[in-house]
Formats: structure tokens, C-alpha cells, sequence
């Protein structure tokens, strides 16, 4: 998420791999500005300050298609074990397949919701059948480390930890819908104005050390995730990594204090590290399970060029990766006064991340109004390389789905569902979804 100030008002590496890895300190400078997300218990709001910009900043690497693990498959087929996926290997028509050979609805059409998850079992499954109804087949959760800790987002109920992850992960599942899990590796809100190490990892003094425990809480995370009944359909390592990855030291209130003793920086120095780290996390998901999609995401949907130099620095570390996704946001990434320049400005970068990666499918990980228009941005994108899209929290109001100064006089809210006890009331904004649900059929 972008940062909660703007948005919310109110979680042992194989010898072979640890080879990989690069040790040593490899700080870097300018991992990012200061600022950020922070959260509260429950899911109440709090008051982080604006996010800082850093954003990647390394030197370009080789191009070329994203070096997945056999990629995604169309009409039913299975993803393949091993190497680069060539551009026929994506497609519209046949969905993402899963271990298994499950075959996954080739367009995601999604949420964020996991500021519900203190709500009444009741309400939830309210919420998930009214979802359900109006077209939605995904659900994405986020997932801290240990939000318990000196620094964490719900430091007396331990809300968006693994346990509560898999107990809400298992509802989503049971309710016939996909579900992706967003590791922010950090307790607390991880967005590009900061990116908090683990308490429980700030003694760690190398890299290789850092990229185990990163490893071992992945793999750990996800087997209790498949042996809870909340098998995730795709994961993302790292939450708006823009900056990089485990950066900052940060106060109780999940605010950065300093950088981190070892860092994984997305800049030219730090490249190696940040590698280590996210080809850390993608050991972890496959070594539970090779048929869970991996992605990574970044916060630039209105700017090619800077996702371009991100994506062709991790594939040159070797960091592989099935899809990957952006924050398209009218008032982040976009203009909140011109609805056209903001779309235009999507579909010029999703357009040229897809003919620069035809192995890769794209979706956008987070987005706020214009709900209409990045749908159609990412469900057009050719040969079906749209993934999906995550509405987020479109369960509460805030300023990250606020009227914005191109919306008809008497807007107020863009939000979709506003909760009563147990049950949830439709507000105008979901007609959108009614229609899409309609138009976008024959790929849910």
C-alpha cells in the first residue's frame, strides 16, 4: 500500500541455493524517503506520514522475458517445471493452472480486503457471497511477520499474522474464490516510503543470514497456508518494493528511526542483495509448492521506464518470477483531474511492459477510482497477458478511493461495501462491477 496517511483515514535455504546468495553488507544509499504506512489495531487507521520517493534506481540488466518457472499456461494445461517461458506459453483463454492441473480463471478480478479481518465469521461470509455475486473470483490478503513485535501494526490482537492469514485464507478458499497472499516482510505496513526489518531480524549481520530468515519464514508461512486449508494461488515477496527491500529500522509506531545494518536497496550497489533477498522468498513458496504463482510488485503504473530498469535488474540477479504487479492509483500514479492522461498513462505502460516481457503477466496489485478504466487496461492488454486487478479495501472509506476533482458533484466515496453488524450494504460504485462481471464473462 501506498502510504496509510493518504490511504486510511480511520510475514533453512537448500545448501544449493544459499550458494547463490551474496553476502556481505552492500548497503547502498537512497533506499528511500522517510514516511509510510502505519497501522493499528484491528485494522483502525493510523497516521503515518507521507511517503518519500525513492524509487529504483539500479543499473539496467539484460532484457527479455521475466525467468519464470514455466510460466503460465492456457487452455488447461500445466505450468511446465523449469527455464523461460517463450511468448506463446501465455494466454487468455485457458487460465493460469496450479499444481494439479487446477485451472485458475485467466482474469483475476479481485480485492483487497483484509481490513475485514476482525469482522464477525458471520459478516465475512456476507461479504464473500456479495463479492462472489457481482463478478468477483479473487480475494488478496497481506500477511506481517510478527505484528506483535516492538514495531508491529496490532501489537494486542496480532491481526494480519499467519495464524489470522490462514483462518481468513481458509474462509476465501472454502467460498470457491483464488486467493493471493502479500508478504510485506516486515510487522508492519512495508510501502515505497519505508520498508521495516523484522524485530526478530535486526541482530542478523550478513546478507546470506537476512535471505535465510526471509527463506525459512516464506516456507514456513506457506506450508502452514496449504496444511490450514488456505492454499495460496499466487504470493507476492515484498509489498510496493519500489525502493528495495528490508531497509529501515522503525519506531513502535512502525516509522523508520535509521537504516538497516544490511540492506537490500534497489540501487546499483545494492542490486545484488535485493536479489538475494527476493530469489530468498521465491525458494521458500516453491519449495512448499512449484505450482503457486510468485510475484513481485512495485508502485509505478504511470512510469514504464522506471519499472523497466526494476524488472531488468531482478531478472539479471536471477530472481524469477511468473507475473508482477503495480499500484494504479488515480492520485499516486496518475492525475486526479484528468480521468483520460490517468489512463492513457496505464495503458502506455502496461502495454509496454507486456511487448517488453512477453513471458510475464501483469495486473495491477492495488488500485483506488477510476475502477472502470484500469480494468479494462489490464483485461485488454494483448494475448490475454492482463493477470487481473486488486481493488483496495474497497470494504472501508479513506482518501485512497475519495472523490477526486474530475469525479459529478455530490460524490463522496468510491468505495464498494459499507458494513452493518453482519451484513454488508452495496454502495453506488459496485453497479461498475455488476456491468464488468458482465462484459469481462467469459474470463471469470
Amino acid at each position: 500500500m501506498y502510504s496509510i496517511f493518504f490511504k486510511r483515514v480511520s510475514r533453512l535455504l537448500s545448501i544449493a541455493w544459499l550458494a547463490t546468495t551474496v553476502s556481505g553488507c552492500g548497503n547502498g544509499s537512497g533506499a528511500s524517503g522517510a514516511g509510510g504506512e502505519s497501522g493499528a489495531t484491528g485494522g483502525a487507521t493510523g497516521s503515518g506520514d507521507a511517503t518519500g520517493s525513492g524509487g529504483a534506481t539500479g543499473s539496467s540488466g539484460g532484457a527479455g522475458g521475466a525467468r519464470a518457472s514455466g510460466g503460465i499456461s492456457g487452455s488447461g494445461g500445466n505450468r511446465g517445471s523449469g527455464g523461460s517461458t517463450d511468448a506463446g506459453a501465455t494466454t487468455g483463454s485457458g487460465g493460469a493452472t496450479g499444481a494439479g492441473g487446477s485451472t485458475l480463471p485467466s482474469f483475476f478480478f479481485g480485492a483487497d480486503i483484509t481490513d475485514q479481518e476482525p469482522a464477525p465469521v458471520a459478516a465475512l461470509g456476507n461479504l464473500l457471497t456479495q463479492m462472489k455475486a457481482h463478478g468477483f473470483n479473487f480475494v488478496r490478503l497481506r500477511t506481517f511477520v510478527d505484528p506483535k513485535a516492538a514495531d508491529g501494526y496490532d501489537k494486542t490482537n496480532g491481526f494480519d499474522d499467519i495464524a489470522h492469514t490462514v483462518v481468513f485464507g481458509k474462509m476465501i478458499k472454502d467460498a470457491g474464490m483464488g486467493l493471493l497472499i502479500d508478504f510485506h516482510m516486515s510487522d508492519n505496513w512495508a510501502d515505497p516510503g519505508k520498508q521495516c526489518v523484522p524485530v526478530a531480524w535486526q541482530g542478523l549481520t550478513t546478507i546470506t543470514d537476512l535471505a535465510t530468515a526471509l527463506h525459512d519464514y516464506t516456507k514456513d508461512a506457506i506450508t502452514q497456508l496449504v496444511a490450514g486449508g488456505a492454499r495460496p494461488d499466487m504470493v507476492q515477496i515484498g509489498n510496493e518494493t519500489t525502493p528495495g527491500m528490508l531497509l529501515h529500522v522503525c519506531s513502535a509506531s512502525g516509522q523508520p528511526t535509521g537504516n538497516a545494518r544490511i540492506q537490500g536497496a534497489a540501487t546499483t550497489a545494492g542490486w545484488p542483495n535485493l536479489g538475494a533477498l527476493l530469489k530468498a522468498g521465491v525458494a521458500g513458496v516453491r519449495e512448499v509448492d512449484a505450482g503457486i504463482l510468485v510475484s513481485f510488485h512495485i508502485d509505478k503504473g504511470n512510469d514504464f521506464a522506471t519499472t523497466k530498469n526494476w524488472i531488468d535488474n531482478a531478472i539479471k540477479q536471477g530472481a524469477a518470477f511468473d507475473a508482477f504487479g503495480e499500484s494504479c492509483y488515480q492520485q499516486y500514479q496518475g492525475n486526479p483531474s484528468d480521468p483520460a492522461a490517468t489512463k492513457a498513462g496505464w495503458m502506455s505502460t502496461f502495454t509496454q511492459l507486456v511487448a517488453a516481457y512477453p513471458s510475464v503477466r501483469f495486473f495491477s496489485a492495488e488500485y483506488g477510482p477510476m475502477e472502470r478504466e484500469i480494468n479494462d487496461v489490464v483485461f485488454n492488454l494483448p494475448v490475454g497477458h492482463g493477470l487481473g486487478t486488486f481493488d483496495w479495501e474497497p470494504t472501508s472509506s479513506g482518501t485512497w478511493n475519495a472523490a477526486q476533482p474530475s469525479d459529478p458533484t455530490g460524490t463522496s466515496t468510491h468505495a464498494l461495501f459499507r458494513r452493518n453488524g453482519n451484513t454488508y450494504t452495496a454502495l453506488a460504485d459496485l453497479a461498475l462491477y455488476t456491468q464488468m462481471m458482465m462484459d469481462y464473462a467469459a474470463r471469470l
